[in-house]
């Protein structure tokens, strides 16, 4: 079993990543009570396939991180003398990618990416640690600072928030103590950050580390005093890195806890994951959860209740959706086989596994990603005689059901996916609801009106409006974070207001418009945006890239909204139900349209789906593409009367 850290990717819900135009939706009737929120759990894991790098008869993958549904990264190493081992997933098979070969037997044990052109890996050499980089094209070895005086050191693991803000963490020897070692990356360089260590203990090592935003991240790791191994987890504030109180499954004199790997969603929701030994008895998982102030116990549940079981790695996309991979020891005498579970916001389950290779003696995940729109993905290795193999496996987590919004605050919402979560529609509104954004994992939302006012329910938390401010122009719509720990909105003049941990990366509030702005979607990773004007003109921030516009084209109608799907490139449509995907070539699939259907009523937004998108009309018709099911179609207000129209449709 190899020790590995969990890689932070951010993640977000089938839904979260398109946060449309004139407005995002969901929901019942307006005055309808609010269902249970929803859960979108990795179920069912199938093995895949991956190539091992023909170097050496070790090959093992430690960690993996998703972007988007065409760009994974794994890393590990190859038990050969020049280095680590990196796979790329391109939507349909992995294949081995170059790296610098550095002497001294390199082994990457974590891996960040950041959409598909940044990506950092960390790891070490018999020398002291090592980081590597990637641009898109090629991995490259940074330049990084040595612990001073440390006789090895290693990094564990690593996160990364933009191209310009990594943290790195793991552990170095100094004399005949191990002390925790931290690194972070600035865009330029790395440098080293001081992180304590635990005052009288021999062993103060970091594991794993997962941030929720520029002023919060957790490391967790173990901790060793004696006999007794303890659970350690350290917080950063934005300045500083302090140990905070962390629980444990045992603290008899020989007992051993440690936590292997963490995700945070936001500053006030994390799991940590791990194992603790009593010193009596076999190993047994074991998870604690964050709320905000404290970390306490989340009861795990083993696949064996008499042999050995370990979590290795997790990943949260929201509170109430996270999966845990790991290995167990089914019974005795048989082989260890991989165990994943998952958390719906207040249980962890076991989910169904594969086994292995045929005739493995281990097989045993370590790293998980997740892309809530499409899968989780878990990579580690399968012993097979004398040979160590890498290993992946994956599970679906992709989910259907779609809500529109009305500009009364009436939310609407159709499918197990959407659940209904309260509305404005009952409430005396000072102006029109414009939009929605939807939480991560679908259990929350936010409604906009064109005051900038926001109206909070479920899992959405409230960061702040412009509802107090005197406003240029009108806002016109909103984005959530990957995270959903904070939201953008949007106004006609392309002002943009940040709130929480969204970032400001620009706007076109200076600049004179052909057309107004109609409205904005983030990056899938949401370290960019989007904004499009009504003539299909295209306004792009942060690490969202420009793929082309419809600017120069004599539109049949104006633009109306923006999606942009996990996989990469942007739709626009057109209030005719006209669709223009960019890139044209390559990008996302064109699908359908109702370009040329006499409509009822014009459409008002789009939203992505597997398999498709969703068009809305202004009286809640709803236009499935392709046609024949995929997406399904799950309802719509076509046929009832409304108070108010429709202003837009999200999943």
């Amino acid at each position: 079993m190899y020790r590995i850290v969990r890689t932070s990717t951010l993640v977000f819900s089938l839904c979260a990543w398109t946060l449309l135009a004139l407005g995002l939706s969901s929901s019942p009737p307006a005055g309808a009570a609010a269902t249970s929120p929803p859960t979108v759990n990795a179920t069912t894991w199938t093995q895949g396939t991956i190539p091992s790098s023909g170097s050496g008869s070790t090959n093992v993958l430690d960690s993996v991180s998703c972007t988007t549904a065409d760009f994974c990264m794994a890393t590990g190493q190859t038990g050969a003398a020049s280095g680590a081992l990196i796979e790329q997933w391109n939507g349909t098979t992995w294949s081995v990618v170059s790296n610098p070969a550095i002497a001294g037997g390199l082994e990457l044990q974590g891996v960040s990416c950041v959409g598909t052109t940044f990506c950092a890996a960390v790891g070490a050499i018999v020398s002291g640690v090592v980081i590597e980089q990637w641009n898109g094209t090629a991995w490259s070895q940074a330049t990084i600072p040595q612990p001073s005086g440390a006789s090895s050191a290693v990094f564990n693991g690593v996160t990364c928030q933009s191209s310009t803000n990594c943290t790195a963490v793991g552990d170095n020897v100094s004399g005949s103590t191990t002390l925790p070692l931290v690194e972070q990356w600035n865009g330029t360089a790395w440098s080293i950050v001081t992180a304590p260590a635990v005052t009288g203990a021999a062993t103060t090592v970091l594991e794993s580390v997962s941030c929720g935003g520029p002023s919060f991240c957790a490391a967790t790791g173990q901790t060793a005093t004696g006999s007794l191994t303890t659970t350690l987890v350290e917080q950063w504030n934005g300045s500083t890195w302090s140990i905070v109180t962390s629980p444990n499954g045992s603290t008899a004199g020989s007992a051993s806890n440690n936590f292997s790997g963490v995700s945070c969603v936001g500053a006030s929701f994390c799991q940590a994951v791990g194992s603790f030994n009593d010193g009596v008895n076999v190993a047994r998982t074991y998870a604690a959860q964050y709320n905000g102030s404290t970390w306490a116990q989340s009861t795990t549940a083993d696949a064996s209740p008499t042999d050995p079981d370990v979590l290795s790695g997790v990943d949260c996309f929201s509170p109430t959706t996270c999966s845990a991979v790991g290995e167990t020891l089914p019974a005795t005498g048989t082989s260890p086989a991989p165990l994943a579970e998952v958390w719906n916001g207040s249980t962890w389950t076991t989910a169904t596994t594969p086994t292995g290779a045929a005739g493995a003696t281990e097989t045993a995940p370590t790293g998980v990603s997740c892309l809530t729109n499409w899968e989780c993905v878990s990579v580690g290795s399968t012993t097979v005689g004398g040979t160590i193999a890498p290993f992946v496996m994956s599970a679906p987590i992709a989910r259907s059901g779609y809500r529109f919004v009305a500009t009364d605050g009436g939310v609407f919402s159709y499918g197990a996916g959407a659940p209904f979560l309260g509305s404005t529609g009952g409430t005396h509104l000072n102006k029109p609801i414009v939009g929605l954004g939807i939480m991560p994992g679908g259990d929350g939302y936010d409604l906009v009106a064109s005051d900038g006012g926001i109206f909070n329910y479920g899992s959405a938390q409230f960061y702040g409006s412009a509802g107090s401010i005197h406003l240029n122009q009108p806002i016109v719509g909103m984005a959530m974070t990957a995270d959903g720990g904070g939201y953008w909105l949007v106004a006609s003049d392309g002002g943009i207001f940040s709130y929480g941990d969204a970032q400001f990366y620009g706007s076109t509030g200076n600049i004179k418009l052909n057309k107004p702005i109609v409205g904005m979607a983030a990056t899938p990773d949401g370290k960019g945006y989007y904004l499009v004007a009504s003539d299909g003109g295209i306004f792009n921030y942060g690490d969202a890239t420009f793929q082309g516009s419809a600017g120069n084209i004599a539109l049949n109608k104006p633009v109306v909204g923006i999606a942009a799907p996990v996989a990469g490139g942007y739709y626009l449509v057109a209030t005719d139900g006209g669709i223009f995907t960019y890139p044209t070539s390559g990008g996302p699939p064109f699908e359908g349209s109702t370009g040329a259907m006499t409509l009822n009523k014009p459409i008002v937004g789009m939203t992505t789906a597997a398999g498709g998108y969703y068009l809305s009309a202004s009286d809640g018709g709803v236009f499935t593409f392709p046609t024949g099911g995929v997406p399904p179609f799950l309802g719509s207000t076509g046929n009832i009367v409304l108070n108010q129209p429709i202003v837009g449709i999200v999943g």
